[in-house]
């Protein structure tokens, strides 16, 4: 596992190509920002580079880069409205102090540990909160994009209401550039193989956008306004008029409280989000993080440059550039660095349609509908909570529909505990328990869940049981600082009691990421009692609720889970059609990338001396983080008396940036077109024939060795049918018999 800090410097080769990456998307990306947030283009380019400067000195993530955020924009351009009234001439200046105080106040929230209370927010109502700015980015962005005149408004309705009008005055090739530069972003969002993958699609955009501005002779005022060099974009915040005019204070203290509760809520979501995609699945500390953006905010509000946060999008791009760790922020800021000074006069060149062409891609990833129709399959519960969020942001500001959004889920809660009416009318409980009954599992809702704890030998490893109650979002961060205190070579078992009501979509998620957790460390878990709860959907991060009066319904398994259950049967194995969470217990490459891993329609039990499991297997990666891909694998764990040394082996690249610590071998003359991967510094593996037999009938496969145990699939092909899964487990027998 890479290390932090200066020894982290080792990986520089690793860090550099990512920081470079990073700073070639940074750069047309910073610039949109800002300009999406009524500030000049430069204060977006010299927050990026304050954010990658000082970031990797001082620590609280591994991979995460930080920096101005499409997120953010809406709620600056909103701030500078309401603090210049409605002249953003006046109210960028006066936009600087609020982040320059929010920097302080992010400082004094990190001394108080105050970041860890960011994760008692609904997981729901963050997802919402980043939908909805999406919505605004893209509602916003329109008249730049089709080369109309902009308007800042301080809300979606109005700019909305005032859209048409400026439509009429789109030009017809300002909108062709607009429209081909928003086409670009969705076709290379997969890049083929070779020099393509290596080039930000947004640097792509922005040399079209060059390129045909020129050629059609756009005007100044349709392109990027910069400055000659980036000392003239530095501009001081402006606080004598501030202390001058009592009358700002109160809004003042809005905006303040509004950036800082944002900026946690959107640093949170981002880390968790990267953490969950790290090759390594390192966690970071959200104190720490909070400290790094305190002093980050601090530093780019006083020369003018926007707030800092961690930022899920450049992450991603740093993370499948191969960073392993924060040093590439490093690199990134001095790449920035240089092609602020080097290049200005090329920036400006860049036209206001291409950048709006790129924010409206971002926005289109934050809300598209594949992320309403992940929430509908979460559960209907959180589908309700998704929508009414949303549109409470839309019909509001953030500040407040996050608030309603929060008060929505409280009452559905208290709706699902409340004791039937039902009940009190035929008599069955009179009105005064039924108030002392919804009273007590309100109370539940804040309490700490954590019932009783003690520890208990196992085999000579000790183990910590918690009996709990009721689990959710409210109550979540007793139980979360209880396991964080214990030594990590301990096993844990949660143990739900009768009494405990409901586990919601936020505890399920936090159960799920511990249970990885564990895995990762050879760390013994088990949940105990959940199997009293009934799931509010399929998924398994839906909520449950526990109720002995309701009859547990069967539902009748569908096509594929009738087609696997038959080959189970035909094998002589167990099968499971239930969605569960997939766990990397035995720490396979692949196994490690994306997020939402789930398997389905589990076949397992003993086969060729050892345990088979065989299932559906579905993740998201990058770019589609809502879209899920689907391959059925097996994972063997091989005999005790089989012998094989670790490798991978790919068909062509397959997840290469995905191999760390993983050095190609020799070329494969009973595999053409493979690529064998082996640890470094390990010999040559004598690869099995078996394996090539298979890959003649079944291949291309994907083939991971890993202490012992094996992991096979096929990237080419989705859900298998009966034969070829059958081969896999064939695969599987015959790697037994392996000398």
């Amino acid at each position: 596992m890479p290390s932090s800090g200066l020894a982290g410097l080792k990986h520089w080769r690793h860090d550099l190509v990512a920081g470079l990456q990073v700073a070639l998307l940074w750069t047309p990306f910073s610039l949109g920002v800002a300009l999406a947030s009524g500030a000049p283009a430069i204060a977006g380019l010299i927050s990026a580079i304050v954010a990658g400067l000082l970031s990797p000195f001082l620590g609280g993530s591994h991979v995460t880069v930080s920096g101005p955020a499409a997120a953010l924009a809406p709620v600056l351009l909103w701030g500078m409205l309401l603090l210049g009234q409605g002249d953003l001439a006046v109210g960028y200046p006066l936009v600087l102090v609020a982040i320059v105080l929010t920097g302080a106040f992010q400082l004094l929230l990190s001394g108080l540990r105050a970041g860890q209370y960011a994760t008692m927010l609904p997981a729901t109502v963050v997802e919402a909160m980043l939908a909805s700015i999406g919505i605004m980015i893209i509602v916003r962005q329109i008249p730049a994009w089709l080369g109309a005149p902009a308007v800042p408004s301080g809300s979606v309705l109005d700019s909305l209401s005032i859209l048409p009008s400026q439509l009429l005055s789109a030009q017809w090739q300002v909108a062709a550039v607009g429209v081909i530069s928003l086409g670009l972003m969705f076709a290379l969002r997969r890049k083929a193989s070779g020099l393509w993958r290596w080039i930000p699609a947004a640097i792509v955009v922005a040399a079209f956008g060059i390129l045909s501005s020129t050629v059609l002779g756009f005007d100044a005022s349709l392109r990027i306004a910069m400055p000659e060099n980036i000392v003239d974009g530095i501009h001081l915040p402006a606080f004598a008029q501030f202390f001058s005019n009592s009358e700002l204070w109160i809004t003042m203290a809005l905006v303040v409280f509004t950036f800082t509760m944002i900026d946690a809520v959107e640093s949170v979501a981002s880390v968790k989000a990267v953490d969950k995609i790290d090759p390594w699945r390192r966690k970071s500390d959200a104190n720490k993080t909070l400290r790094a953006m305190g002093v980050c905010n601090l530093t780019s509000g006083m020369i003018g440059g926007l707030t800092v946060i961690p930022n899920a999008v450049p992450s991603r791009s740093n993370i499948d550039s191969g960073a392993h760790t924060l040093w590439s922020n490093l690199y990134s800021g001095l790449f920035l660095l240089v092609f602020a000074v080097v290049l200005p006069e090329l920036l400006k060149l860049i036209p206001l349609a291409a950048i709006a062409g790129i924010l409206i891609y971002i926005g289109w990833r934050l809300c598209e509908p594949a992320l309403f129709i992940r929430m509908l399959a979460v559960g209907r519960d959180r589908f309700l909570v998704f929508t009414s969020t949303v549109v409470a942001i839309l019909l509001t500001d953030l500040l407040w529909g996050m608030f309603i959004g929060v008060a929505i889920e409280l009452a559905l809660l208290i709706y699902l505990l409340m004791p039937s009416v039902r009940y009190v009318l035929n008599g069955r409980i009179d009105p005064q328990s039924s108030f002392r009954l919804l009273a007590g599992n309100f109370a539940s809702l804040f309490r700490n869940p954590v019932i009783k704890h003690r520890s208990q030998d196992d085999d000579g490893r000790t183990t910590h049981v918690f009996t709990l109650g009721s689990l959710v979002g409210f109550n979540l961060l007793p139980l979360q600082k209880s396991l964080e205190r214990l030594p990590e070579s301990d096993g844990v078992l949660l143990r739900f009691t009768e009494s405990a009501r409901i586990v919601d979509h936020t505890s399920a998620e936090f159960l799920q990421h511990f249970e990885e957790e564990a895995a990762s460390h050879g760390r013994a878990f088990n949940v105990e009692g959940m199997e009293h709860f009934y799931a509010f959907s399929a998924h398994p991060l839906a909520a449950r609720m526990q109720e002995s009066r309701i009859a547990h319904q069967i539902a009748e398994r569908d096509g594929r889970a009738q087609q696997m259950a038959s080959l189970a049967q035909r094998l002589g194995l167990g099968f499971s059609p239930e969605v569960a969470a997939s766990i990397n217990r035995h720490d396979f490459v692949y196994l490690r990338r994306g997020d939402h891993r789930e398997l389905s329609n589990l076949i397992h039990g003993s086969w060729a001396g050892g345990q088979i499991r065989l299932f559906d297997y579905s993740h998201t990666s990058a770019p589609d983080y809502h879209m899920p891909h689907r391959h059925t694998l097996v994972i063997h764990e091989l005999p005790a008396g089989v012998t094989l040394p670790d490798f991978v082996l790919t068909p062509g690249h397959y997840l290469e940036r995905y191999l760390v610590n993983l050095n190609e071998s020799a070329h494969l003359e009973e595999a053409p077109g493979y690529r064998l991967y082996v640890p470094a510094d390990s010999p040559v593996p004598k690869v099995p024939p078996h394996i090539f037999e298979t890959l003649r009938q079944a291949g291309p496969l994907y083939i991971e060795i890993r202490h012992g145990v094996l992991l096979a699939f096929s990237p080419s092909r989705e859900l298998e049918d009966e034969h070829h899964a059958q081969l896999l487990a064939k695969l599987a027998e015959a790697l037994s018999t392996a000398e």
